[in-house]
């Protein structure tokens, strides 16, 4: 058996904690959990109860410098900062808020230069690894993404505009622009479009248009690219995660594959 990967994990909640527990079950052989570092030490205290340990509450520094790889699943907000400290000290980056690097792109070329590994989830999405494989043959990139009114309660688009999300009662287009500028607008709650920037044509070339209807049970993401290669058109409706309903099942599910990615030495498509 070979040396185990050592994992420091950056937010505690449904994410954090399904990642936590497969780090302990499902890939115990070749992780070894060190560290959980939350703004919340109750959520720290929570997730050692479910899973009846006592994992060690770390401030990011002392996490960074136990660990080999650091896991994000708390805010795009944290993302900037974090990951130049990991760079800095040649860790390996996970991290689900993939939106936090809108913007801050320049980390991404940094850590390519030095030769640090990041690692972006596709999350709640399908189809980047056909996105990827288009590459720089692409001419157009659009997202629809379609949500009940109530999921995008609190975001800054909607508070500065000034937008009533109750007295939606049809189907409503409710923001069209880029990527860069719905990340901004929607930082909890368009994470996709910043992995599907990422993986194609940037954020400022990618187009995304928010619905929204009181009809939408859940949320579902469609990307549709045009390129040299053909047209891609792939539609993902997503459920709720059992444990939290603002989390897409999918999400949570991306987030174990992608480590799983990490720790195994056989990686299966693109």
């Amino acid at each position: 058996m070979g040396k185990k990967m050592r994992i420091g994990i950056v937010g505690c909640g449904t994410i954090g904690a399904a990642l936590a527990k497969a780090c302990l079950e499902r890939f115990s052989e070749k992780s070894d959990l060190v560290g959980l570092s939350d703004l919340d030490e109750k959520k720290i205290e929570k997730l050692n109860k479910d899973i009846s340990k006592d994992i060690a509450s770390l401030s990011i520094d002392e996490l960074i410098e136990k660990s080999d790889l650091i896991v994000e699943a708390a805010s795009p907000i944290v993302v900037p900062e974090l990951a130049r400290k990991i760079i800095d000290q040649d860790k390996g980056f996970m991290a689900m808020s993939v939106g936090g690097f809108i913007g801050s792109e320049e980390l991404l070329k940094a850590a390519e230069a030095k030769g640090v590994k990041i690692f972006l989830p596709s999350g709640a999405l399908c189809g980047l690894d056909a996105v990827k494989s288009a590459g720089s043959t692409i001419r157009s990139a659009t997202l629809i993404t379609r949500k009940p009114p109530r999921a995008l309660s609190g975001a800054p688009y909607i508070v500065k505009n000034g937008i009533d999300l109750e007295s939606i009662t049809k189907e409503t287009i409710i923001f069209e622009g880029s990527a860069k500028e719905a990340t901004k607008g929607f930082p909890k709650n368009i994470n996709v479009s910043a992995a599907l920037s990422l993986a194609g044509i940037g954020s400022e070339r990618t187009g995304v248009k928010i619905v929204v209807s009181p009809d939408f049970k859940g949320n579902s993401h469609e990307i549709i690219i045009e390129g040299d290669f053909g047209e891609l058109r792939a539609k993902t409706d997503n459920v709720p995660s059992p444990t939290n309903p603002k989390t897409s099942f999918l999400a949570v599910l991306s987030a174990i594959a992608t480590l799983e990615g990490i720790l195994k030495s056989v990686r299966i498509g693109t």
